[in-house]
């Protein structure tokens, strides 16, 4: 795994329009292979309960996993979700953070784990994934 020198200097959400209409913040400067992804809880994001719909929670969870394993590869490579599975453990509300670690990085195929949690600090999902690596175009 390699981290591309300038790739820290770039905004993670350009050409990414879904992680912007979001409203995603997605922290620069961490280790490689790891990522930290915050969200602000909206109105529009909530279901019939009030909390933050299950689909919004998954739709962060994959944000950080694609910010994770951009941050391990060098640049140019990029990343597709093969398979995820998330576990809801408890209602999200507010404000998520969804903290990603590369668990396992080969040539086609990534393995990446995320926690996320809520303004209390509780955890609220876990998930895995399986990503899979798009090599860089000539």
């Amino acid at each position: 795994m390699t981290t591309h020198p300038t790739s820290q200097d770039r905004d993670p959400n350009e050409g990414r329009p879904f992680y912007q209409h979001l409203g995603l913040r997605i922290e620069q400067g961490l280790p490689a292979g790891t990522s930290r992804v915050h969200l602000e809880g909206r109105k529009e994001f909530q279901n019939s309960r009030g909390d933050i719909h299950g689909g919004v929670v998954a739709a962060v969870v994959d944000a950080a996993m694609g910010a994770a394993m951009r941050s391990a590869y060098t640049a140019g490579e990029g990343a597709t979700t093969v398979s995820l599975t998330v576990n809801y453990l408890e209602p999200a509300r507010e404000a998520l953070m969804a903290e990603g670690r590369v668990m396992r990085a080969g040539r086609s195929l990534a393995s990446v784990e995320v926690t996320v949690t809520d303004k209390a600090g509780r955890t609220v999902a876990h998930a895995i994934g399986t990503l899979r690596v798009i090599a860089r175009r000539s």
